[in-house]
């Protein structure tokens, strides 16, 4: 699909879904969450990178979404990194 700028980041809401890199469909983010092992406590800081039309793209430190996987690198790619800031974590 097309990305649709500004990219922004907020935390899960309910009724996320998304289609997880190599996944056949779209599946719910909490089923998701569920299946990679991310603790209860934690599935609500996880980090979403949504695009200018709430999509998500990327479920930090877990998947990029299938829609918005590099296909054509020469098209331009945009790199997201995840950095923890200071504190406890």
């Amino acid at each position: 699909g097309e990305l649709q700028l500004p990219l922004a980041v907020r935390s899960r809401r309910p009724g996320d879904r998304f289609r997880p890199l190599g996944a056949p469909g779209v599946r719910k983010l909490q089923d998701f969450l569920v299946d990679r092992k991310v603790p209860r406590d934690q599935r609500d800081t996880v980090p979403l990178v949504v695009d200018g039309r709430d999509r998500i793209v990327w479920v930090a430190g877990q998947s990029v979404a299938e829609d918005f996987r590099v296909t054509d690198p020469s098209r331009g790619v945009i790199l997201l990194k995840v950095r923890h800031l200071g504190g406890a974590g």
